[in-house]
């Protein structure tokens, strides 16, 4: 694939999450209390929105086997965006049990088409950088999260109705089928040529192992927003009716971030995933304050903290995994990742009620280990470059 059309794609994929997030993320916006208006309980939203996440990222795991052994990257990729589209249907639901089940859909999408779509993601930007290439990926995908967010929220202080609301997104659902399609068209798959051997090319190697490990301890760690709103309303720190802001700010600092930490990764490669640990291990001494100031640099933070996750996380596979397991190696990431979140969720949900100085201490010791693993993975990916 030449160097322009390789940009070209890559920008496709871009403006593709983009308009799927404008319908996502705008209706996650406000899905709680849709569904409250069906009658559904805090017990039904809780357990159906946790099943929903829980599902997305497990399920990662075997679609990204699936796409590597038959090559259906594209069938994938195409099936798991065209589900985005059961979201829009719900300007037609009268009751909950339907609405779930629509938004459960779009969860299951989103487990087909991210290994897929990641690693076609990565053979295009091979030549550009790794780093680069997710780093505008991601810079346009929350673009589109903040955007879906704002068209709520004004269509919805305008017209007081969900129904208008959600029929808005059958235009972004029709241009990302469209780009979908171009993209295709665009896009040409040559399996590259890799920098480890193919002789080390049939199995993970050992570097990503490491890796794995990193992940989960560096993600199981984090102080998530939904944990830092409940301390801002809890402690009175802030209006309830702000906190929406600061849910915006972070996706705005992940995106402006985003294309920054990737071209950093491009350049220093596995230290750029030094950041990470080093942040997180930072951000509870700035969520868990009464200061105000300190509550808006914690949400800064965070973000600096997601734009790496979801930029240098997901470019550094490219470069330690073979192109013939680099699917399985996204779905298996994605599965991690989203088993730390809950386990760490959980974790720091309950210190939480005992004592915040259990919190930081329980931080720092994931984050320690998650360093120790990255800097195994480090000089083993290292030792298999130059051995």
């Amino acid at each position: 694939m030449k160097k322009d059309k390789q940009i070209l794609v890559i920008l496709l994929f871009g403006i593709i999450s983009l308009l799927g997030d404008i319908i996502y993320e705008g209706t996650r916006s406000i899905s709680g209390p849709f569904l409250a208006s069906l009658g559904a309980t805090s017990i039904i939203i809780g357990f159906f929105s946790g099943l929903g996440e829980f599902i997305t990222y497990i399920l990662r795991f075997l679609s990204g086997y699936i796409c590597d052994k038959k090559k259906l990257y594209w069938p994938f990729t195409i099936i798991g965006y065209s589900l985005i589209c059961s979201l829009p249907l719900l300007a037609f639901t009268k009751i909950w049990q339907f609405a779930v089940l629509l938004i459960i859909f779009e969860r299951i999408g989103k487990a087909i088409r991210s290994p897929s779509r990641d690693t076609l993601l990565s053979f295009a930007g091979r030549n550009i950088g790794y780093g680069k290439s997710f780093g505008i990926h991601e810079a346009l995908d929350q673009f589109g999260a903040v955007l879906g967010s704002l068209i709520f929220f004004v269509s919805l202080s305008k017209f007081k109705n969900y129904s208008f609301a959600f029929n808005l997104m059958w235009i972004p659902a029709f241009f990302l089928i469209l780009t979908l399609i171009f993209a295709k068209k665009n896009y040409a798959i040559s399996i590259e040529k890799d920098k480890i051997g193919e002789s080390k090319g049939k199995n993970i190697n050992k570097s990503f192992v490491f890796y794995i490990f990193f992940v989960f301890f560096s993600i199981a760690g984090l102080i998530n927003f939904p944990i830092i709103s409940y301390h801002f309303t809890v402690k009175k720190i802030m209006n309830f009716s702000i906190i929406p802001i600061f849910y915006l700010i972070v996706m705005g600092i992940d995106g402006i971030i985003a294309f920054f930490i990737g071209d950093l990764y491009d350049k220093i490669k596995f230290k750029a995933l030094l950041l990470i640990p080093i942040l997180t291990m930072i951000l509870p001494f700035f969520a868990f304050s009464s200061n105000i100031f300190f509550s808006i640099i914690s949400v800064i933070i965070l973000g600096i903290i997601i734009g790496c996750h979801e930029t240098v996380l997901r470019a550094s596979i490219g470069d330690m995994t073979h192109s013939s397991k680099r699917g399985f190696a996204y779905g298996l990431f994605n599965s991690i990742y989203g088993i730390a979140i809950f386990i760490g969720s959980w974790i720091i949900g309950y210190l939480y009620e005992k004592n915040l100085q259990n919190i930081l201490l329980y931080v720092i010791l994931t984050e320690i280990l998650a360093f120790i693993f990255l800097s195994f993975q480090i000089k083993k990916n290292v030792m298999e470059k130059t051995g």
